[in-house]
């Protein structure tokens, strides 16, 4: 099931930004209220402090006491909220306060702290801080308890408040993301109305003015619309041409059957340019042949497609018998379109074998591109027919008898993908030299 690329997006940033917004408001919770209970804690070690200064021992009695010393008079009043017990190993001394609460205090070792949450009698949350204290070789502990209500209800109107403010940024972070996730995704409606314009002939590619995410996948369907126009106009030129070669044999096959004068001369005219025509409608027909039903896009093989490319040439020139020699150099590779290669390598090969003697070489290497050299031992073309079938141009199939269509459709080809096609006669085997020369990559 197709699923909308816009909605995904709005999901999952609605998730991230709730999960984020919640993670901060609860930090922000968290933090506030462990900061309170250390300023808590500190104020009931300095407290604790206090209540150690007042403390005296009498000579006469063992154990300590109070002192006449005045503490925070909060200390004097029943349930007040702030408490203190003085613990030793046989005694407690504690607040007035603290005379309902029932503390149990820990005797700890001199210099040892600890903290505690904890509830009064009453319910009431309280925060304990106690600490072990030597003198005069006797060890005790003091307890110093706050109620922390008033602090908690505070914490709690800042718990809300920061929900509030929380939740205010998520609508706003939501409805900028919104925006910016809608603006972002109607940049390929670009794509969509290209395709309408495309659809009906008012534009011949998709514009490039899309996120950069999609614009390889446009740039690559561009070039895939260029090689279709290309290969329509190859197509279209074909077509020009076969109709352009059988204009004349038919029209005087057609005058020749109007005369009857004579017979005989008659059946050898129409004799002649019926296998004019099925020379030419044969070597259409070689072309199909050879270019195959390949997808476009598809990648030229070596190894796979160019030893049966050679067996099917010599399937159909199986009255001669020549030799295909073939040399693949390291590292090449053709990253072209594979009907492209097909129609390309097919073509010369296919004039390579049609006027060699016996003798057929094809050498592919590497070159800052790819060179394609193919050979052959027929007789080969003059040195002025070279240079006119290297003419810009100049209509390969106008040019030479016999090296003309299938090199008209390789020069198309070459063009195409802005490379070089050169015809020289062999060095080695005497006949044609045809070399073709492709960038590494087409544009």
């Amino acid at each position: 099931m197709n699923s909308s690329l816009e909605r995904s997006l709005q999901i999952g940033l609605v998730s991230s930004l709730c999960i984020i917004m919640f993670i901060f408001w609860w930090s922000a919770t968290l933090a506030s209220r462990l900061l309170t209970e250390r300023f808590v804690f500190e104020r009931l070690a300095a407290s604790a402090g206090s209540v150690e200064s007042v403390l005296v021992q009498d000579p006469l009695t063992p154990g300590i006491q109070l002192g006449n010393y005045r503490l925070d008079p909060a200390y004097g009043k029943p349930a007040s909220g702030h408490y203190f017990v003085v613990q030793t190993a046989d005694r407690t001394v504690s607040s007035r306060s603290a005379w309902e609460q029932f503390f149990r205090v820990p005797l700890l070792a001199p210099g040892e702290q600890r903290l505690r949450r904890g509830t009064g009698v009453a319910g009431e949350p309280l925060l304990f801080w106690y600490g072990g204290y030597s003198r005069h070789g006797l060890e005790f502990t003091i307890a110093v308890a706050e109620d922390v209500s008033d602090i908690k209800s505070k914490l709690q109107v800042f718990q809300w408040f920061s929900a509030a403010i929380a939740l205010v940024l998520l609508l706003a972070l939501l409805g900028v993301q919104r925006l910016i996730v809608k603006r972002s995704v109607d940049k390929l409606d670009t794509i969509r109305r290209d395709m309408k314009r495309l659809e009906h002939g008012k534009a011949v590619a998709l514009s490039e003015d899309v996120p950069a995410e999609v614009l390889p996948l446009v740039r690559e369907f561009n070039r895939m619309l260029r090689r279709y126009d290309q290969r329509l106009r190859q197509s279209r030129n074909a077509v020009g041409n076969l109709a352009h070669s059988l204009k004349g044999p038919l029209n005087l096959l057609l005058r020749e059957t109007e005369s009857v004068r004579v017979e005989k001369h008659e059946r050898d005219v129409i004799g002649q340019n019926a296998e004019a025509i099925r020379q030419l409608i044969e070597s259409e027909l070689k072309r199909a042949r050879l270019a195959g039903r390949g997808t476009v896009g598809q990648r030229f093989d070596l190894d796979t497609e160019l030893p049966a490319l050679i067996g099917l040439l010599e399937q159909v020139y199986s009255e001669k018998s020549v030799d295909v020699r073939y040399n693949i150099g390291p590292g090449v590779e053709l990253v072209h379109d594979r009907q492209d290669m097909l129609e390309l390598i097919g073509n010369l090969l296919d004039n390579a074998v049609k006027w060699s003697r016996s003798v057929v070489v094809v050498n592919l290497r590497s070159a800052r591109g790819i060179l394609i050299d193919v050979e052959d031992d027929g007789p080969g073309c003059s040195a002025e027919e070279l240079g006119r079938l290297t003419q810009r141009g100049v209509r390969l199939d106008e040019s030479v008898s016999g090296h003309g269509l299938g090199l008209s459709i390789v020069k198309d080809i070459v063009d195409m993908y802005e490379g070089r096609l050169e015809l020289a006669a062999s060095t080695r085997l005497g006949g044609l030299r045809a070399t073709v020369f492709l960038p590494a990559r087409s544009r």
